[in-house]
This record gives C-alpha cells, structure tokens and sequence, in this order.
C-alpha cells in the first residue's frame, strides 16, 4: 500500500469545507474536499420539535450550510426560534420552504400570501440569530392538472408565483431560491411574460435555482453533468446561482433516480465528479441533498 505523506494526513483534519471519506478501488482512504455549499430539505417541520439535536448533530457533521425548512404554522413560533438559533450556532442557514402545485393556479396567489404574511410577522418577533435567512418556494406546477390541459395560463400563475415571491423576499431582506426539475430548459412560455424558455426565465428571477437532477451518476448522457449544463450556462449569463439536487430517499421509479440503493460513498464520488467537471464555473454555488430524513437514514 502506497504511504500517503503526512502533509496530506494533517491537510484532511484541519479542513474546514465539506470532506467525505470514500474507499477507491485499490483499498486505499482518501478525503474528498467538497468545497461548496450543501443543503438539504427538512420536510418533517415536528422534528425540530421532537429531534432538534438529533438532526442538527448530523448537519454540523456533514458541514451541512442551508437548510431548506417546511413551513407548518400550526407549530408555534418558539419552537422555530429555538431552533434557528442553535442551527445559527452551528453555521447553518435555514430557508423558509413551501409551495404546492396549487399554488400555480389563481387561487396560488392567497397560498403564497399566507405564507409571506406568517413570515413577515415571525421575523418582526425573531431575534437576528432566530431569523430565516432566505425563502425556497418548491411548487413544481407540472404535478397539477393545469401543465396538461391548460399549459400558458398555468405556467403564467407559476410566474405570478415566482415574481411575487421574489418581491417579498426582497422586501423582507431574505434570499430567494427555487426548485425546479432539470428538463425545464426544455420548457417554454408564450402568455403575458412574453416568450422564452422556462429554465432561462427562473434562472434570472431567483437568487439560487436548485435543480432537481436526480441521477444516480454524474457522467454519461443521461447523467448529472450533461442535464445541468444548459442551466449553468444561463446563470452563467445572468450572474445567478445554481445548486444541483440528488436523491437519496428510496423510490419506485426507476433505480437510476435515486443514492438509495449506493450509499453515501458513491453518492459523494459522483458529486466529486460533478464538482471537477464545473470547477470553473462561477454559477454552481454547492449541491442539495434531497432530503434529511432519507440522507440520515443513508447507508455509508
């Protein structure tokens, strides 16, 4: 076995980015420093009531920067001051997260209020350190009837959505962010926003666009690298940022989607690659782990 130098042994305990430990094929340990930011979706808002420490401890372990909470208003607002604070302690910003298919409907637009109302009074009772640092609307318009049978107006709602969130949450002094699937550059719009290309048009609203590209290999035609291309590439444009998203959760669509059956060392092996392939690239902000429950539960 090759002796690795000391300097490289000192080098893996002081860093201070994202470091995973893979085994490579010769047996041999090696420390992958993932020198971007790394979030990751809370969709269980209780357990920041029930297991507060329990999925802080696994944050700070994986150097874990944003996490995107669920917003659930019939939790009280101690509860999310608590644990924002002791989630600023440990560096981790935590976003504001909501949204439904609905919400690309007419009707979307009272949806939406209600949660910017709720923020904006939370953060009028919230210290500095109990605040969100930013909103993540997850609406994902195609999973409502509206994407089949009435496209131009529903995508027109689901851009009312995103100009209006993007407003208040300038207002509001926060980041706004998005999730969105990865074909959307394959999308476009013709209505009152006038025409164009879905992916081009997000990508210039938010602040971060994170991309659910759920592959379960960075390279290849169907992988990671090559189906976030023309996203970076438009938020190279714009000066924006892009997070690229991975699953982990377990799922009955196709095997490929999903870390599920890999584990943790494959999943943070193939991000590597995608991390070496846009290394240059002054759009890709971190990657996004969807989501907590089902990373913490992750075999290695």
């Amino acid at each position: 076995m090759k002796k690795v130098p000391v300097a490289v042994v000192i080098l893996f305990f002081v860093l201070s980015d994202f470091v995973q430990s893979i085994v490579l094929p010769d047996g041999r340990a090696e420390a992958i420093e993932m020198d971007k930011s790394l979030a990751t979706w809370i969709w269980n808002t209780r357990d920041i009531e029930t297991k507060p420490e329990e999925i802080l401890q696994f944050m700070e372990k994986q150097q874990v920067s944003d996490a995107y909470l669920q917003i659930n208003r019939s939790i009280i607002a101690s509860s999310y001051h608590t644990f924002i604070e002791r989630a600023t302690a440990r560096g981790i910003r935590v976003h504001a997260l909501d949204g439904a298919p609905n919400w690309a409907t007419l009707k979307g637009a009272t949806y939406q209020a209600n949660l910017f109302n709720w923020l904006k009074a939370y953060q009028a009772t919230a210290s500095e350190l109990q605040k969100f640092s930013g909103v993540h609307l997850d609406i994902e318009p195609y999973l409502h009837s509206g994407w089949t049978n009435n496209y131009q107006n529903t995508i027109a709602f689901y851009q009312d959505r995103l100009t209006d969130g993007k407003a208040r949450a300038k207002e509001l002094g926060l980041s706004f962010g998005v999730d969105t699937p990865f074909w959307f550059d394959e999308q476009t719009y013709q209505n009152r926003y006038g025409k164009g290309n879905l992916a081009e048009w997000i990508i210039q609203i938010a602040d971060v666009t994170t991309l659910m590209a759920y592959r379960d290999r960075a390279d290849g035609g169907n992988g990671i690298i090559a189906l976030v291309r023309n996203e970076i590439a438009f938020a190279e444009q714009y000066d924006k940022k892009i997070s690229i998203g991975v699953e982990t959760g377990e799922t009955s669509e196709a095997s490929y989607i999903t870390f599920f059956e890999e584990g943790e060392a494959k999943m943070t092996e193939e991000l590597l690659i995608v991390k070496t392939a846009y290394e240059n690239s002054t759009a890709v902000e971190g990657f996004s782990i969807h989501y907590l429950d089902s990373w913490m539960a992750l075999k290695p």
